[in-house]
């Protein structure tokens, strides 16, 4: 008989997550983690008032998350930052739109079903990505799944000298504006910002926030009850309301501790095989470990450590407030682990180029042997962290018919777009 999921899910508690959501297994003290799920999870009445058309206590709370943030105030989702993706893409359908490097597959999504114009770029200079395009929205990702950021200052002064608004995905950045020791948070250049608050925030699964003009709130929100469900979630609301107002206090304070454990942590890997790899914030701890990455991650695992994902080269932690302090036991399970690289296989970059993404028309299965000169009906590239490679409507060359190639000799299972051996292309 299969093991029920509950079973599973006890199973895992009993370990370290060092792994979304950012309440790192529930050992937090307030609302909704504080009463049985049960007691929180309720429904509309004349007492809780609507997410999709907030005029009472949800809209005091939306308020007071973004004071928080020192922005006006916020959208709440309790289906994820995807929604307020397809949100945010849709209400602004008539621009046309930049993607500024690899994104989320939701951006790719939204971007399908608002049957908006956009391009891709994966130059890193956006002035030149700009003229090619001829854009007049940009989606930026900062930071990535690795903490690395994007010059936000840089980029701000670039597009307002040409006019041109921003939808900036920082899902993975929602702490950032808590303490001096992380990065600039994206809501102090950019108006229109989603955070993915459990990612890195001590808040339930699902849980996200938009922050936007107080003018254009309107439009948004309007925008969002087409994609959101009439089902609001409140017991993860109230989680997203009680960690923005607990970081707004003691943020400074709990990151000053958790950089610390996290510093120890590095220092201790020095008695290791595996190093910690540089990046913008210092709470996303990714251990080096070329061509070991997975086998790392499984012999983390047999200890009960369990990491956010594994690449090629490593393993990636979110470490918060909740866990820095079992960085200890990590550090001593990497020094009982040896390291033990193994051949992987590791498709290769397209180089720098902008063209126009294209989602509409009819697919056709081809061989990749024939796909050269067709344009791609899906994104391509392969788990973790599953952003593409290869994007809807890029024509496939030398180089695209390389990297598809690769995806072909990894296992089925970590690569996505690729059919049957084929790909899908335009008709």
């Amino acid at each position: 008989m299969p093991e029920p999921l509950s079973e599973r899910i006890r199973a895992l508690k009993e370990g370290i997550s060092f792994h979304t959501p950012g309440h790192s297994g529930g050992v937090v003290d307030f609302a909704p983690f504080d009463m049985s799920l049960t007691a929180a999870d309720l429904t509309e009445t004349e007492l809780t008032d609507n997410l999709l058309k907030p005029e009472g206590v949800i809209a005091e709370s939306e308020a007071a998350t973004g004071k928080a943030y020192n922005t006006s105030p916020v959208l709440y989702s309790t289906s994820g930052a995807g929604t307020l993706m397809l949100a945010a893409v849709y209400r602004n359908r008539r621009k046309r739109f930049l993607v500024f490097g690899a994104a989320h597959k939701s951006v790719y999504n939204a971007l399908r079903l608002s049957g908006a114009e956009a391009w891709q770029t994966t130059d890193t200079d956006i002035v030149r990505a700009l003229s090619v395009s001829g854009a007049d929205a940009v989606i930026l990702t900062s930071p990535d799944y690795f903490g690395n950021t994007l010059d936000l200052d840089l980029i701000r002064r670039v597009l307002d000298e040409k006019g041109v608004c921003a939808v900036v995905d920082a899902a993975h950045g929602a702490h950032f504006a808590f303490s001096n020791i992380l990065p600039d948070s994206a809501t102090e250049y950019f108006d229109t910002v989603i955070h993915s608050m459990h990612k890195t925030m001590p808040v339930m699964t699902g849980g996200a926030i938009m922050h936007v003009k107080e003018s254009e709130r309107e439009e948004y929100l309007e925008s969002l009850r087409l994609f959101h469900t009439t089902s609001p979630s409140y017991p993860i609301m109230m989680s997203i309301e009680c960690a923005a107002n607990l970081y707004s206090s003691e943020g400074e304070r709990l990151y000053a501790g958790t950089v610390k454990r996290v510093e120890e942590f590095k220092r201790a890997l020095t008695c290791t095989p595996y190093r910690a790899v540089t990046n913008d914030d210092p709470t996303r701890v990714t251990i080096e470990a070329p061509s070991f990455g997975k086998g790392l991650s499984r012999a983390l695992a047999a200890e009960k450590i369990y990491t956010e994902f594994y690449y090629d080269d490593g393993v990636v932690l979110i470490v918060t407030p909740y866990n820095a302090d079992r960085l200890v036991k990590a550090a001593e399970a990497l020094r009982h682990t040896p390291y033990l690289p193994e051949p992987v296989v590791k498709p290769l970059s397209c180089g720098r180029n902008t063209f126009r993404l294209e989602f509409g028309g009819e697919k056709e299965l081809v061989g990749i042997e024939n796909a050269s000169g067709r344009r791609l009906y899906d994104a391509v590239g392969y788990y973790p962290p599953g952003t593409p490679l290869l994007f809807p409507g890029q024509r496939v060359g030398v180089a695209e018919t390389a990297i598809l190639n690769k995806l072909c000799d990894m296992p089925s299972d970590r690569v996505f777009g690729l059919e049957s051996g084929g790909i899908n292309v335009l008709k």
